[in-house]
């Protein structure tokens, strides 16, 4: 017990930056307890892991009431990459590809005079489905989550994870694209323009359960960006 105190022992000075700080931000009214908890826990690691080269919260933060300005950005408090789990984001990618290509599909065989194979129903599914589980598994794996400690990925394991998964993906719309009709029959143009609608009403209802709204039309893809420059941005701070 005296040993975990001892361990999270602040300066004076920082211990009275961390008063005003948390009466301030209970003051604001913005976030509820759990939140204020959190934030406080955040600042309180950040004073620990640099007091001891004199810095002080200052230093760091400027006033209580510049820090809590900081704290209460909108921004600070949107959801993260990491936050969001494998399935939601990539239910979305899925449908996001499925909605692209079934318009291009539907577009493209309006005027094809040619039965195309490659735009048949189960290539269809097979881009999208493969291309959205293996592009949201390869992203969250290899962008780094810069509420870690040590927030990097090894850029040659991020290379070669990235080819692979290109690979994989490319591999199975091959082996699709090559089936005969009877087992990825190609639908008349008006199906894939009517299944493209369809899934955009899958997209925008994902979107509106799980707080996905207003990350672009690829959300992972905005979101890795958003969680890389963030890491690189702790890391130049070390």
């Amino acid at each position: 017990m005296s040993e975990k105190k001892e361990k999270r022992q602040l300066t004076k000075k920082n211990e009275e930056f961390i008063f005003q700080f948390k009466k301030h931000l209970a003051k604001s009214g913005k976030l509820d307890a759990e939140q204020i908890e959190k934030v406080v826990i955040e600042v309180e690691d950040e004073l620990l892991a640099t007091q001891h080269t004199g810095r002080t919260a200052q230093q760091l933060y400027g006033t209580p009431t510049l820090a809590v300005q900081k704290y209460l950005d909108p921004k600070r408090h949107a959801k993260k990459l990491h936050d969001f789990g494998f399935l939601p984001l990539a239910i979305d990618t899925i449908l996001v590809i499925f909605m692209l290509f079934a318009f291009v599909f539907g577009v493209t065989l309006f005027f094809s005079k040619e039965n195309n194979a490659g735009a048949g129903i189960l290539s269809l599914l097979t881009i999208a489905i493969l291309g959205g589980t293996v592009y949201t598994y390869a992203l969250l794996k290899l962008t780094p989550n810069p509420d870690e400690q040590k927030p990097t990925v090894n850029k040659g394991k991020r290379w070669l994870f990235l080819a692979g998964a290109i690979v994989v993906w490319l591999l199975g719309f091959v082996i699709v694209s090559i089936m005969p009709p009877i087992i990825n029959p190609t639908l008349p143009p008006i199906a894939y323009i009517i299944l493209g609608a369809l899934a955009y009403g899958g997209f925008y209802y994902n979107r509106q359960k799980n707080g996905l709204k207003g990350n672009g039309f690829f959300a992972i893809g905005q979101l890795s960006n958003q969680s890389r420059f963030e890491a690189q941005q702790k890391n130049n701070q070390k």
